[in-house]
């Protein structure tokens, strides 16, 4: 008898046996139509899936795949993968508790919109909602459309790296002000400094530059032009690089927000190449909308920016790092 002992007494069912009671009840509901047929959990099914996307999409390049529309089922970033794992791991939970009925990823695909109404009700950020509905619609294998509407991502709702955070505080001043020299020279993300190696550095006429190959964002590499807050800076940096041998940065304080000094970064290159407002040409020129509106930048040393920081659009640029 359940929660029962041998002696008759009361025993108490802990919250895991309780767990696993459930999990063997709810699969003995499930009748196989042949003897040998075995039910998939919806956990098991996308990290197989997820993972399938990701060695198919290790093995591949993503411009390349983009050109022939072949991009849907491959994931080429680690970071991308474990980012997907983790939310569809948030869904899983979710689902777990509120329909604990749910066996196979099909029985799951029925519940997404209304996972994505609870993250509304939580007054989760647009950005973290939009993240789980294309982590959900890549396990899935559908477009996000397909799920309800969500809020929209607006630039004045970023919150990322707009102010002071709590992990700020865990980080010495010294060990906050030397990283950042260097992040807000470069630009590179967590993953790209804890790869980035002396033997990286490059020049071109007077100017240094990176060759950032290891680490990069989506496996895609790129070259970064060194850009200190002046020229001495800049000299210092490149020559604190040639003093060292091997990787820069081997390890990495934890709680080193370094996307704020790629906001600086993209500024003061920015700055580098703008154009004055005059000389930029009508069809040149990027307006900015809504509560920066009015707001003119040179579309050609956004480019530059874009391209230095790792990303495809001037949008982004715009959107996420010239707030300044």
């Amino acid at each position: 008898m359940k929660g029962v002992n041998v002696t008759g007494d009361l025993k108490k069912e802990g919250r895991w046996a309780e767990k696993r009671r459930l999990r063997k009840e709810r699969k003995q509901k499930v009748q196989p139509k042949e003897k040998n047929e075995v039910v998939e959990s919806y956990r098991k099914t996308a990290r197989l899936r997820l993972q399938e996307m990701y060695r198919d999409g290790f093995n591949s390049k993503r411009s390349t795949d983009k050109t022939n529309a072949d991009t849907r089922n491959k994931i080429y970033s680690k970071n991308t993968f474990e980012t997907y794992k983790r939310q569809f791991r948030y869904f899983a939970e979710w689902l777990s508790e509120a329909h604990s009925d749910a066996l196979t990823l099909a029985d799951a695909r029925g519940y997404v919109d209304e996972y994505l109404l609870h993250l509304v009700k939580l007054e989760r950020s647009a950005y973290s909602i939009t993240t789980a509905k294309a982590a959900l619609a890549k396990v899935f294998q559908t477009e996000a459309t397909q799920f309800i509407d969500t809020p929209p991502r607006e630039r004045a709702n970023i919150k990322r790296s707009r102010g002071l955070a709590v992990r700020d505080k865990n980080i010495s001043s010294k060990t906050e002000k030397q990283l950042s020299i260097f992040s807000s020279a470069t630009g590179l993300r967590r993953n790209e400094m804890m790869n980035i190696e002396s033997k990286d550095l490059f020049f071109n006429g007077e100017r240094a530059f990176l060759n950032v190959t290891k680490g990069a964002k989506g496996g895609k590499s790129r070259i970064v032009e060194i850009c200190g807050s002046s020229a001495g800076e800049t000299r210092e940096i490149v020559k604190w690089i040639q003093s060292r041998q091997g990787k820069l940065f081997p390890k990495l304080n934890s709680n080193y927000d370094n996307h704020y000094y790629r906001a600086v970064y993209a500024q003061r290159l920015y700055d580098r190449y703008k154009r004055k407002e005059k000389d930029i040409p009508p069809k040149e020129r990027y307006i900015m909308r809504k509560e920066r509106a009015g707001e003119v930048y040179d579309k050609q040393a956004m480019e530059i920016v874009s391209r230095n920081l790792g990303h495809n659009r001037i949008s982004v640029i715009a959107q996420s790092y010239l707030y300044n």
